[in-house]
């Protein structure tokens, strides 16, 4: 299993001429990840006693006031009559539980605030003591992956959406019903993937939630044990967040087309006799140069059939530069305002912000990013606003073309993949389909920082860059964007060919 994914993502600064254009492309568009060294005396000198749970969830309530704008801007009046109630229901709930058993209710505090770029970070390298005690709990089955295609055919009606194999780069997992539980699904190398992993051992185990996801234990390589929902879009992906797998087996020939079968992250581009269909399940930096290679080479294709469908359902987020290529199809030379376009970005001032601002553009030493370091030092506790000078907001270029573009959406569609929605709803030439997107761009550019108690199993994610001051007015968290036309991805066999037959024009 590629661990790349579990481990947490490298800022990203791509290299564009505009300091300007770095800050605002970077803080407000890319939800990178960055850690934090400690701040203060009392992180520096961490304690040596195992901290209790009580202790780690007032570390990240902590954290989280010093830094969180959204603590700031949102909890408020009757909502903060609210955060009191439940603040002194989990430190109850932490005085009764020992550490071991902690994360369901740190998880269940960062749950309340409802930010998709505010969680909980789990390390996946664990302490060396823990990493033997499930190493000598290892699980293993006896699963072949041509005895879960026969099993698998033989009840195509019984069968549930995430029993299968799926891939993780060169990994391939069987996920079975689990024998001691009619109510779990496990997941099992077919082959050994790195050494202290036989093929058989069982990586993860999933159980079905009312709302449609799976509540996932994952056994790193490193024998970290990660807590997670994995939700499946598209029928052939798994988001585990952070991770994801795509399907190998049972799919159906309609979704064949629309997945890398080596690496579900990756970009890919099919054409039809009646669209080009541009699937972008990641916003990956790393993908950036292989999807402009990719679009570049349909360029007289698009035109030609006149229908670009991209689709976004399920896309985990990360930089939104990556489909820059894609902005002039998009974009047309009149657009239409969004309920998001007001406002100018701030970040809040603390020690850990002004750690960040000094680290994320890497060694830029520019009157910007020095503007902004004393800006946040003369200002603790306010809310700064990134430029001295707000600039307005350049025009998007466009190409000229009769073409439509039809934007897939879905609640996964998130963060990074939610700056082209919106790009899409301002255009003319475009139209977005689907569900209510994550609505994950109020509080964005995350960074993780230590609890500085001592264990280092976990440590807080949050958001960096606020959208504007007047949140949660023209928010979008908890209302999310709604897409132009509603469409329940579940009840249609072929999505891409009802696009078509909804969007595609008549012939020439």
């Amino acid at each position: 299993m590629n661990e790349s994914s579990l481990r947490p993502v490298r800022r990203y600064a791509p290299r564009v001429r505009s300091r300007t254009r770095i800050l605002l492309g970077l803080c407000l568009a890319v939800p990178t990840i960055s850690i934090a060294p400690p701040t203060g005396g009392a992180s520096v000198r961490a304690q040596l006693a195992r901290p209790s749970c009580q202790q780690t969830l007032d570390s990240i309530d902590a954290k989280l006031r010093d830094n969180y704008a959204g603590f700031l801007l949102e909890v408020r009046a009757a909502r903060r009559s609210a955060y009191d109630a439940m603040r002194a229901e989990q430190r109850r709930a932490g005085a009764e539980v020992s550490l071991d058993d902690c994360f369901p209710i740190l998880s269940r505090y960062i749950d309340w605030f409802d930010d998709p770029h505010l969680f909980v970070y789990q390390s996946p390298t664990p302490d060396s003591a823990s990493a033997n005690k499930r190493r000598g709990a290892l699980r293993t089955l006896d699963v072949s992956d041509s005895a879960i295609r026969r099993d698998l055919s033989n009840r195509r009606d019984a069968r549930d959406p995430i029993e299968g194999i799926w891939y993780d780069g060169a990994t391939r997992i069987g996920v079975v019903r689990d024998a001691a539980s009619t109510e779990r699904y496990v997941a099992v190398l077919l082959a050994s993937d790195t050494l202290g992993w036989p093929a058989g051992a069982v990586r993860a185990t999933f159980e079905r939630r009312p709302d449609g996801g799976y509540a996932t234990t994952l056994t790193t390589r490193a024998f970290g044990e990660l807590r997670l929902v994995a939700r499946i879009h598209r029928r052939v992906v798994l988001r585990l967040s952070p991770g994801m797998w795509g399907k190998a087996f049972p799919v159906a020939a309609e979704d064949t087309a629309f997945v890398d079968p080596t690496d579900v992250h990756r970009p890919s581009v099919a054409v039809r006799p009646r669209s080009v269909v541009v699937s972008v399940p990641s916003h990956d930096p790393r993908f950036t140069s292989r999807l402009d290679r990719l679009v570049t080479e349909v360029d007289s294709v698009i035109r030609d059939r006149r229908l670009l469908i991209i689709d976004l359902r399920g896309n985990e987020g990360r930089g939104s530069q990556t489909t820059r290529v894609l902005d002039p199809y998009i974009s047309t030379a009149v657009s239409g305002p969004t309920p998001y376009d007001s406002g100018v970005p701030v970040m809040l001032s603390s020690r850990a912000q002004v750690a960040y601002a000094r680290r994320f553009t890497g060694t830029d030493t520019s009157v910007l990013v020095r503007s902004l370091v004393a800006r946040l030092e003369a200002s603790p506790g306010a809310l700064v606003p990134l430029e001295e000078t707000p600039s307005a907001r350049s025009h998007d270029r466009s190409l000229d073309g009769d073409w439509q573009v039809v934007v897939m959406v879905d609640r996964g569609t998130v963060s990074a993949s939610e700056v082209l929605v919106l790009r899409a709803l301002r255009s003319t030439r475009a139209v977005v389909v689907g569900e209510n997107t994550a609505g994950a761009l109020d509080y964005q550019s995350v960074q993780i920082v230590g609890l500085g108690t001592g264990d280092r199993r976990w440590a807080l994610g949050y958001p960096t860059i606020t959208a504007h001051a007047d949140l949660p007015k023209r928010g979008m968290r908890g209302t999310w964007i709604a897409p132009t036309v509603r469409v329940d991805w579940h009840t249609l066999d072929d999505p891409i060919a009802e696009m078509e037959r909804r969007y595609a024009p008549p012939a020439r």
